[in-house]
């Protein structure tokens, strides 16, 4: 089996780079990187292993933080239910998978961040305050993540003649 490592190339560093150039909280191509490294990288393990080390590459230089195992959990979730989402590349999948994607996030990244801070309470009412305080994160990750994955989804169907051309890690 030869794995052609171009595209998980590209692929971590556009997720390392997008963490990192950005000015608005939450806006960034991560989420939509991360959908599209589900898509075109069939290798779950090769997939899991580019999403976590962008991520920790990316936080050695951004700092530490106590939900980060939460919002890596996120991330592979992300990667592992994208490609069943958007099993073919069309624009109904691209825009299905990302608003699935972003709620998965701020889902399990709230979550999260109730759990392993002391800023709420530790019951429901604690819980239900940290996903309200969550909203105004959510709604730029959101926009975010559509407005990068149809780039990202624009910028292949220009680039590719026939869906597999562009797919170059096999199972």
């Amino acid at each position: 089996m030869r794995i052609n490592l171009l595209i998980p190339i590209i692929i971590f560093l556009l997720l390392v780079l997008s963490r990192m150039i950005t000015e608005i909280p939450n806006f960034t191509a991560t989420i939509a990187l991360i959908m599209f490294a589900g898509y075109l990288i069939k290798n779950k393990l090769l997939r899991i292993f580019i999403i976590l080390i962008s991520q920790v590459t990316s936080d050695l230089y951004i700092g530490i933080y106590s939900s980060m195992v939460f919002v890596y959990s996120a991330y592979v979730v992300i990667g592992l239910v994208s490609p069943i989402i958007m099993n073919t590349l069309n624009t109904k999948s691209v825009l299905l998978t990302s608003l699935v994607s972003p709620t998965i996030f701020f889902i399990i990244s709230n979550f999260g961040v109730w759990l392993s801070s002391s800023m709420y309470s530790f019951n429901m009412s604690g819980l239900i305050t940290c996903y309200t305080a969550g909203i105004p994160f959510f709604d730029e990750s959101l926009i975010s993540t559509v407005i990068f994955a149809l780039t990202i989804f624009s910028v292949i169907k220009l680039i590719a003649k026939e869906q597999t051309e562009i797919i170059l890690i096999k199972k």
